[in-house]
């Protein structure tokens, strides 16, 4: 497994140096899984092991001697299970293409981690709890005054957590036999056990399911398709949620999926191919504040660019990059996205906004302010998940428009 360990320390460097994103990083890895598993949890307690780590150190390195020291730390303190001798050694030896110091200095540091373990985690349990909980200040701060301490603590733990996969068969598929019931959705969502290829599972290459976490489901129930609505995704990619709607309409219906990006556009597309829905939708590449999409439309779908902290178990590397400055301009854009496609939505339509955001600007605080500027709208129903052990967090809420 050093190979692995050595795609985590390179990906944990890139993202350190240069912001890279781990998963493209580790997206050609041959040791993918166990690599991504590394890496998550290094990020997931990035606080509180690079405290641990101050105490261990005179200065802590940067680049990837950082990655590397981060990278055992994780694997001796925030992975259960984890067979320690093998996660020094082969961590060691991962290090030794930075240098023949560079390993020394990493297999000192760990083995002084193994034996203080007991001392280090008595002395985290004094500092500040969001560094315990490995939430950047800030955040913790907003979350404490949002939602009171009790469901900020819970939101922390569970984004601690190893994110599971589910899937969401489409209404002709069927969910592989080794994937469970999820308890949340036993009739609609599965949960694939970890560490298998979700591309190796029986029905995947005939599209009988896209991947697709419990809570977003409400968005694709609250649009209460059905054949014969006039129908456009204004955000599609990935496309699991066009997916759905798609395949709810009938044969002879066209949506329109709309997707700014080239690179998310193709995904976007592959997604559909996949699940042999491509006839029953028009692909657009156009910018959603200001396109023409023609006439008006029965249901709406806007998934909005957010700030995704009701992810950040499953991107763990986006809570270190969050600040209220990166908040605003996402505000505004989300505020434009939903002025523009309300106005292509026909008297009696329905509008469903989504984010994968637990921030109150963005979910709530926006849509008061969207029914501020256009009374013609009411609020109809809404969901609101906060991030769990079975779950990421997600908002979902229908905006009916009246006249």
């Amino acid at each position: 497994m050093s190979s692995a360990r050595r795609d985590a320390i390179f990906a944990l460097a890139l993202w350190h140096i240069q912001g890279t994103f781990p998963a493209q990083s580790l997206r050609d890895s041959a040791h993918h899984s166990d690599a991504l598993e590394i890496v998550g949890a290094a990020l997931r307690k990035k606080s509180s092991l690079e405290w641990m780590l101050k105490q261990c150190v005179r200065r802590l390195p940067t680049g990837e001697l950082w990655a590397a020291l981060l990278a055992g730390a994780a694997q001796l303190l925030a992975m259960p299970g984890m067979a320690e001798h093998a996660a020094i050694a082969e961590t060691v030896e991962a290090s030794k293409p930075i240098g023949r110091e560079a390993a020394k200095f990493v297999n000192a540091v760990l083995r002084r981690i193994q034996r203080e373990k007991p001392r280090l985690l008595a002395a985290l349990a004094t500092q500040p709890e969001h560094l315990q909980r490995d939430i950047p200040r800030i955040l913790w701060q907003r979350w404490c005054e949002a939602y009171g301490i009790d469901r900020a603590r819970a939101i922390a733990d569970a984004l601690a957590l190893p994110p599971q996969t589910c899937l969401r068969p489409l209404p002709f598929g069927a969910p592989p036999p080794d994937c469970a019931p999820h308890p949340e959705d036993p009739s609609g969502s599965f949960i694939v056990p970890r560490h298998s290829s979700v591309s190796a599972l029986a029905g995947y290459h005939e599209g009988h399911f896209v991947i697709q976490d419990v809570s977003t489901r409400h968005a694709v129930e609250l649009m209460s398709v059905q054949p014969g609505l006039r129908v456009l995704d204004a955000c599609a990619a990935p496309g699991g949620k066009t997916a759905h709607l798609a395949a709810r309409l009938g044969v002879n219906d066209r949506m329109i999926a709309n997707e700014f990006s080239a690179a998310r556009m193709d995904t976007l597309r592959d997604t559909l191919t996949r699940c042999r829905l491509l006839d029953r939708v028009t692909l657009c590449q156009e910018d959603a504040t200001s396109a023409d999409f023609g006439t008006a439309f029965d249901r709406i779908l806007l998934d909005v660019p957010c700030s995704n902290t009701g992810v950040f178990g499953r991107r763990p590397d986006a809570r270190w990059g969050w600040t209220p400055q990166k908040l605003r301009p996402l505000l505004q854009t989300q505020a434009a996205l939903l002025d523009h496609a309300s106005g292509a939505l026909r008297p009696g339509g329905w509008l469903v906004y989504s984010t994968c955001s637990i921030e109150p600007e963005e979910n709530e605080g926006q849509i008061r302010a969207f029914l501020q500027r256009h009374p013609d709208f009411e609020l109809g129903r809404t969901a609101q998940a906060f991030p769990s052990p079975l779950h990421d967090g997600a908002y979902a809420c229908v905006l009916k428009r009246l006249r």
